[in-house]
């Protein structure tokens, strides 16, 4: 506890100090984790997903690619 905020309410307090809440600071912590992972396994895996430009239909763009993999 910091002296002088003990009246504030908790979200108060983070505001007064300038932090976010633990539920944003997890969920920040998840998405850095996520990306982590994506970006190891795009090494492990270079060439299995590629990048496709738009072709109108619904979906995030990238595409696995057929073909023989060891």
């Amino acid at each position: 506890m910091i002296r002088g905020l003990e009246h504030l309410s908790y979200e108060d307090r983070l505001r007064e100090l300038g932090l976010f809440s633990l539920e944003k600071r997890r969920l920040r912590a998840d998405l850095r984790a996520a990306a982590s992972a994506w970006r190891s396994c795009e090494r492990a895996g270079e060439g299995l997903v590629t990048r496709a430009w738009s072709d109108g239909t619904r979906g995030d763009g990238f595409k696995l690619r057929e073909g023989r993999f060891r």
